[in-house]
């Protein structure tokens, strides 16, 4: 089976679905599947999928489709042989299906929906009935929203929740982080980790670090990623006044340390699917705090693996985070249950056995597409 991963997210963009693709990615062929890639010219997504060995594609998409980029692609499909196509934006779903219908190919094409990014309208309907032959999503939340809408059938929406490397370690060098990314030696440290992008909420993060220096006033806060809102961010620190406390690292490509390097580790989305900063910070052992939104409940299950607040409650947020920063102890706890939770049920291997059985059953389906 060849398989091809899709995804014209912009260049500078790392984020869940990137990281999904390229572990799936790798967790097939390790299977024996054959695996290609396809992204924008220099986009860290093709960058990655290069450096991982795959054969890799840096493509035209477009605004929305075209035929002349559908064109291109349908001169790879066919080259390569490809059978499956795992998108995630509709311009891939658009882009291949366009292709598909160019080679006249029963090549399957599947959408990975881990957001609720699918609406109740025409024209989803139209393209995720007439051009897409399965969605992957990760959250019961997403796959009964779905369900809502009437026109997708439970077959059709298969639930295969993240994985996450659960071969990490949560022993690191302060001193030497400390160093390399110029921070004192400061405690309590909070961390918000993720792109710089209005979702996320950065500001809300800000809100709750302000609350926190009150009490704790050596109190240091990191926010990891990259995005288009950094100058904004940086410039709402000033207007708080707690740009000395607040350290923006950008993008990092090995956040393992830097999550174990963090007291607690706060999730402050506006919406979400089923975040892979949570599972990577419980993962190394961290204690998390979250906003009440996608699929957050599946992964933290009950308060000895973490603690959920309601949506964009700054003050509730507050006074937890006061509450853990106050007792190591509880903090060990949670964090020694958290990462016992993913290693039982979030590794990587279970996910993608879970892929791998969908799109065996989509392959033995072979739909006739153009009926």
């Amino acid at each position: 089976m060849n398989i091809l991963f899709l995804n014209s997210t912009n260049e500078k963009a790392w984020g869940g679905i990137e990281k999904w693709m390229l572990i799936t990615a790798v967790g097939l062929r390790e299977k024996g599947y054959n695996i290609f890639c396809g992204g924008k010219f220099n986009a860290i997504f093709t960058n990655r999928c290069k450096e991982s060995g795959f054969v890799t594609f840096s493509m035209k998409f477009g605004v929305d489709f075209s035929m002349i980029n559908s064109f291109r692609l349908s001169k790879i499909l066919k080259e390569y042989q490809i059978d499956i196509v795992i998108n995630h934006y509709n311009k891939e779903i658009k882009m291949a299906s366009i292709a598909r219908k160019i080679l006249r190919r029963p090549i399957i094409i599947v959408a990975r929906a881990g957001m609720p990014n699918v609406h109740n309208n025409w024209r989803y309907r139209l393209l995720y009935r007439r051009m897409v032959n399965g969605i992957i999503t990760n959250a019961v939340a997403i796959k009964e929203k779905y369900m809502s809408y009437g026109w997708m059938e439970d077959q059709f929406i298969r639930l295969i929740r993240n994985g996450v490397d659960i071969n990490v370690s949560a022993i690191i060098d302060r001193k030497a982080i400390e160093q390399k990314y110029n921070l004192p030696s400061h405690r309590p440290v909070l961390g918000i980790f993720g792109r710089l992008v209005s979702i996320k909420q950065h500001n809300l993060f800000l809100d709750v670090a302000n609350n926190i220096l009150r009490e704790y006033p050596d109190a240091i806060f990191l926010i990891v990623g990259s995005g288009p809102l950094e100058e904004d961010i940086r410039q709402y620190t000033i207007d708080l006044g707690i740009e000395k406390n607040v350290f923006m690292l950008g993008f990092q490509s090995d956040l393992n340390p830097l999550y174990a390097f963090c007291d607690l580790v706060l999730l402050t989305s506006s919406y979400d699917g089923f975040p892979n900063v949570l599972m990577e910070a419980m993962a190394v052992g961290r204690p998390v705090i979250t906003f009440d939104v996608g699929g957050v409940r599946e992964l933290i299950q009950s308060e000895r693996t973490g603690a959920i607040v309601p949506p964009n409650d700054v003050q509730t947020m507050t006074d937890k985070t006061l509450e853990l920063i106050k007792s190591e102890e509880i903090r060990e706890d949670i964090g020694r249950e958290a990462r016992t939770s993913m290693i039982e049920n979030f590794s990587i291997a279970k996910m993608v056995d879970g892929v791998e059985d969908y799109l065996i059953q989509l392959y033995i389906k072979n739909p006739d597409i153009w009926s």
